[in-house]
């Protein structure tokens, strides 16, 4: 339809005024019903309208009918079936004429815009679908933020899905999968840090080309970055220069991921180098927002995890663990297995902390350092750390796949016998311990350790789920570990029978002692060290 002059005129002093009214709307954060009710009594004033209705989402994400003036109570019943359209139509009822057309936004269907009129109200055709037109042009400001609303809605929950997988690696690669469709990356770096037992802090990297992982410090190391980490005293705290040169990029995006919120702690970064000649618009930058948000959420349940993993098992059992869903009630659940002991206790501490290192610093220092170069040793071997209590250190093996024989648990055993005795023999000569060593019962200070194969309950037990053995064996090992002295591994029968099958190790004995609340006697063999 052609318009005459005078409809166009009236078209745009229309438009100026809805256009001013939805300008005050939009500076007062009016919300999308009252901006509908508002043009809806602008329309009533101007031409007369009798009824305004949209279909679409509202600011929730919930399909909404928003329907304001007379409708025939036909329309209203059946709403909003009757008004889905997907191109402009006009239709009468009995009592009024409406014009119809579908909203649009980014080349999507959004819902269903109308205005109708008294049969002798209604303009022509083509005028009261440019009506409709002007007013859905002048409300696309609101239908615009909802739409990225519902874009950002379906992003966030596509990042948090992905970032629910129990592997962080497959996690991040489900993410950056969401990430890539609508933020312009050429790649994303991601560098995230995770402490030992020990005190060692492990720096890991990804690194996507796309969404397509091309790097990782696990299995495609990138040679530069692999040799800034060992070389860099801090390489979270790297500024961006230093990583432009690192990554070859000029142009960096970085996203800090810290952990605590009165002591903060840099646990991670997220980098973003831009696809080449583009820069990342606002909403760009709310995504990645959201996205280092929920990603640094991940790595701190991820590195509580595994914390409180760490006080157990050694890095190589705990990715093999986390790597199934439900390794707690697998594994971890309290079960009667025959498991391997070790209860290793330093050799007069007592008169060593009394005499010689005297303040709680000094010897909170010496139990530190020994228990660290112990656990170094023993953990590679397959051991558990039962606990540290005081200077005695208790290690299981068997936990917690159980996949050990009763030959390679008693080797373990063993072996990791005698590295405790070597690892304490050189610790307590090193330079830092010069005032033990002048001390006249230097010679009887050492270790004294009891081992035994036998079973146990083993598993999270008690109010802090702390894992451990229970079983009359773990009281037989501790009474074996009374008896030993300085530099001694004391061995129960069983164990002695199984190793003299593998026939590596040398023994004395057999020797006895009594056992509190037992008849027979504690029949016992001491390992010959070299």
């Amino acid at each position: 339809m052609v318009l005459n002059p005078e409809q166009l005129v009236f078209l745009k002093e229309l438009n100026q005024d809805v256009d001013s009214l939805v300008e005050g709307l939009q500076i007062g954060h009016a919300d999308l019903s009252t901006a509908i009710y508002r043009i809806f009594k602008l329309l009533q004033q101007r031409i007369e309208a009798e009824v305004f209705y949209i279909e679409t989402q509202d600011e929730s994400l919930n399909n909404r009918v928003f329907c304001f003036g007379n409708a025939d109570e036909n329309i209203k019943r059946t709403t909003p079936q009757l008004l889905k359209v997907d191109k402009s139509i006009t239709f009468n009822t009995s009592k009024q004429t409406w014009f119809v057309q579908p909203l649009e936004m980014a080349g999507s269907n959004i819902g269903t815009i109308a205005i109708a009129f008294a049969p002798e109200k209604a303009p022509e055709k083509g005028m009261g679908l440019e009506i409709l037109d002007c007013v859905s042009e002048e409300l696309d400001n609101f239908f615009f933020s909802i739409y990225t609303n519902r874009l950002k809605h379906s992003i966030i929950m596509g990042l948090q899905s992905a970032l629910k997988n129990h592997s962080i690696v497959d996690s991040i690669d489900g993410a950056a999968y969401v990430l890539k469709k609508e933020v312009p990356f050429e790649r994303m770096i991601i560098l995230y840090t995770d402490r030992e037992l020990t005190g060692e802090e492990n720096f890991n990297y990804l690194i996507y080309q796309g969404s397509e992982r091309v790097n990782d410090s696990f299995n495609l190391p990138l040679e530069s970055l692999d040799k800034f980490l060992k070389e860099k005293e801090s390489p979270l705290s790297a500024n961006p220069d230093e990583l432009k040169i690192i990554l070859n990029t000029g142009n960096l995006t970085i996203s800090y991921l810290l952990d605590g919120l009165i002591e903060e702690q840099l646990i991670g970064k997220v980098i973003f180098v831009p696809e080449e000649g583009a820069d990342f618009s606002i909403f760009c930058r709310e995504i990645i927002q959201v996205f280092t948000e929920a990603l640094r959420q991940r790595l701190v349940d991820f590195n509580r995890e595994r914390n409180a993993l760490r006080k157990f098992f050694p890095d190589k059992v705990i990715n093999k663990l986390t790597s199934e869903i439900n390794y707690e009630k697998v594994y971890l659940n309290p079960r009667f297995e025959e498991i391997g002991i070790i209860f290793a206790d330093i050799s007069g501490f007592t008169r060593m902390s009394e005499q010689i290192l005297k303040t709680p610093e000094r010897i909170t220092q010496l139990v530190d350092h020994w228990s660290n170069m112990i656990l170094e040793q023993v953990f590679p071997l397959g051991a558990c750390l039962d606990k540290l209590v005081g200077d005695c250190i208790i290690f299981l093996f068997g936990p917690p796949f159980y996949d050990f024989t009763p030959e390679q648990i008693v080797e373990k055993t063993l072996t990791a016998s005698e590295i405790i005795v070597d690892c304490t023999r050189k610790f307590l000569r090193m330079p830092e311990n010069l005032e033990i060593q002048k001390h006249p019962d230097f010679e009887k200070f050492g270790v004294a350790i009891g081992t035994n194969y036998c079973p146990s309950v083993v598993g999270l037990i008690g109010p802090n789920d702390d894992l451990t053995a229970f079983s009359s064996g773990m009281n037989i090992t501790a009474r074996l570990q009374g008896l030993a002295k300085a530099d001694q591994v004391l061995v129960t029968e069983r164990i002695y029978d199984i190793a003299m099958k593998i026939g590596k190790w040398k023994f004395e004995g057999p020797s006895s002692a009594p056992v509190k609340n037992v008849e027979k006697p504690l029949v016992y063999h001491q390992l010959i060290i070299k």
